[in-house]
């Protein structure tokens, strides 16, 4: 059961309730241009942007990557989650009510639909358990010791796990849940003898760790007292991807796009304690180094990242590797060092957000960071080594596309080490040759201009759709306008739509041609795009008459070839009256090219 449960009346009253600029800005940080808006594609990576929404059509379109949609369309892919439930959610915030059974489609939407509820249970059972004058007294103690006010372990929806080896297990039982369904959610653990399961989770603060939809899609726990690991994390499972998922960006999304920055700590406490004390556009790993698929989701909302890491040798290492992911990503990236002693949580409570403000602001890039360490590195080394910490400090300059800024930071090299700058060059070209993009390097895909078309095939079918989807037709034209002349077929499944929404006059309709159209698989991406160029045509009537002029021109051409290879088969099989038929209908087409009218010509070329 799915999308087609929901009628298009429904979408058509969530859709006018909308504005697909709200939407989007929610997840892409979006700029005027014109009429409409640009930003960074945040389905493909890019440093110019291409991505456009228009608010007149209530369309987006990437010239880069072709995804193009309407809100709908634009949901399901930044979200991934399925076309009913994003309705579904959209309808809840605009006070329509999509019934439940509309949102389920196939076993694996069902999987996740079961571990989002199994996971709402168990964040309302940790925090209730929190709430226990007497279960959760001591977890109320440690949480005190971190200086976390209630209002903000409310917000980030903090629990407790209670020592015992079954406290959740029997919890969510009461509730309804099998064994099995709460093990899809990763809560428990099946016990080596096979005789049931046990919680993953004891004796630990929680955390709930929610998605951009706000759905409860795992958990982290910190261990009460000693114990390993210090913090355990979910599993993954169809709604959880430890390398894919930051904490505290839901909360964050909206500080980060106004601000344009987000800062990325480590843990869940650093996340927590910088958003209370008013730095909410702080994200955090979990456990992991930064991913690929981290810079992917950070560069739809920052243009800059304030990477802030503990000051021991770890932290040093984590935000050097982010060198490789963050390089070219169009992110200017920044690294603030805390004093010793200091973790980005214990540092803002000491000292307060201003402080680490005017950290931030004197905070080197991370090219610099990355080569003062390498510089530090040449001091204290043997000839070797600092032959070895050399090579390191070029292969880190050759990471930065800017030849300027390479030249610039060069200089500073040279002088820093003692070495006359020529030297340093020369030594560039070996340097080159060995190197090869890492596994995880990202490279920028070929980023299309608004100019640059997706479109393959026939200028005049193109200009002629595009001219359509303008509402420039005149009736005449839309007269003339025959699906089946179109060789594209995007372009003639666009036709086909186009002649189903016409007025009283004739006219195509073209909110509702885009309306039906952006959803089609066969033509959604074109019509968007489409849509958003700004061709310019001196005398669009005339270009109209020509594009018609060259499709019917085609289309004779096609059938005329078609009746000549019939004419040659029936001769070569002898069939004399069926030869004699077919040259009349060869020279009627042919005196139509040319230009003599000749009756049934028409339905000839049709045929």
């Amino acid at each position: 059961m799915g999308r087609s449960l929901i009628s298009d009346e429904t979408l058509t009253l969530i859709k006018d309730r909308l504005d697909i600029v709200d939407i989007v800005n929610r997840h892409v940080s979006l700029s005027k241009a014109g009429q409409n808006l640009k930003g960074l594609c945040p389905f493909h990576l890019e440093k110019t942007p291409s991505f456009t929404v228009s608010p007149s059509r209530q369309i987006f379109h990437c010239f880069g990557c072709g995804a193009g949609g309407n809100v709908f369309t634009f949901l399901t892919r930044v979200t991934g989650g399925t076309f009913p439930e994003v309705v579904r959610d959209l309808g809840r915030t605009v006070g329509i009510e999509i019934e439940e059974a509309t949102a389920r489609s196939g076993p694996q939407a069902h999987l996740a639909q079961t571990v989002e509820r199994v996971n709402e249970a168990a964040a309302a059972w940790f925090q209730q358990t929190l709430r226990d004058e007497r279960a959760g007294l001591v977890a109320r103690e440690y949480l005190t010791s971190r200086e976390l006010l209630p209002r903000t372990i409310d917000q980030f929806g903090i629990g407790v796990a209670l020592a015992e080896w079954d406290g959740l297990l029997r919890g969510l039982a009461r509730k309804g849940f099998s064994q099995g369904e709460i093990a899809s959610a990763g809560l428990v653990i099946a016990r080596t003898d096979k005789t049931g399961f046990y919680d993953r989770f004891r004796g630990r603060v929680m955390f709930t760790i929610t998605d951009l939809r706000k759905r409860v899609v795992g958990f982290g726990g910190r261990v009460l007292g000693e114990g390993t690991p210090k913090y355990l994390n979910s599993p993954d499972t169809p709604l959880f991807k430890k390398g894919q998922t930051l904490f505290a960006l839901d909360h964050a999304r909206e500080a980060i796009i106004r601000t344009k920055t987000v800062i990325v700590v480590e843990g869940y406490f650093d996340a927590i304690a910088l958003h209370q004390v008013g730095l909410t556009h702080t994200v955090a790993t979990l456990g992991t180094a930064l991913t690929p698929e981290h810079i992917q989701v950070l560069r739809r909302f920052a243009s800059k990242v304030v990477l802030l890491f503990d000051p021991d040798a770890a932290g040093v290492r984590a935000a050097l590797r982010g060198l490789d992911l963050f390089v070219n990503s169009g992110l200017g990236v920044k690294v603030v060092t805390l004093p010793s002693g200091d973790d980005p949580d214990t540092y803002v409570r000491k000292h307060g957000p201003e402080s680490f403000v005017r950290l931030e602001e004197h905070a080197p890039s991370l090219l610099d960071f990355a080569l003062e360490y390498s510089l530090k590195a040449t001091e204290a080394s043997t000839i070797e080594g600092r032959i070895r910490s050399v090579d390191e400090v070029l292969r880190i300059l050759q990471k930065s596309e800017h030849p300027i800024e390479r030249e610039e930071r060069l200089k500073l090299v040279a002088e820093r080490l003692g070495i006359n700058q020529s030297r340093l060059i020369e030594r560039y070209p070996a340097l080159m040759a060995q190197q090869t993009p890492g596994p995880g390097t990202l490279r920028s895909a070929a980023v299309g201009k608004s100019g640059d078309s997706l479109f393959k095939g026939i200028p005049e079918e193109r200009d002629l759709i595009l001219l359509l989807l303008r509402g420039t037709l005149s009736p005449a034209d839309v007269r003339r306008l025959q699906p089946e002349k179109f060789s594209v077929e995007a372009c003639r499944k666009l036709a086909e739509i186009a002649l189903t929404h016409l007025d009283r006059d004739g006219r195509i309709q073209v909110q509702s041609l885009l309306d039906e159209s952006v959803d089609d698989p066969a033509c959604g991406a074109l019509a968007t795009e489409l849509s958003l160029r700004d061709d310019h045509f001196d005398d669009a009537p005339a270009h109209i008459m020509a594009c018609l002029d060259c499709l019917d021109r085609k289309r004779s051409e096609q059938v005329l070839r078609e009746l000549i290879a019939k004419l040659k088969m029936a001769e070569r099989e002898g069939r004399v009256d069926d030869a004699g038929m077919l040259n009349m209908q060869i020279n009627e087409v042919r005196m139509r090219k040319a230009g003599t009218p000749t009756a049934g010509v028409v339905s000839l070329v049709k045929e």
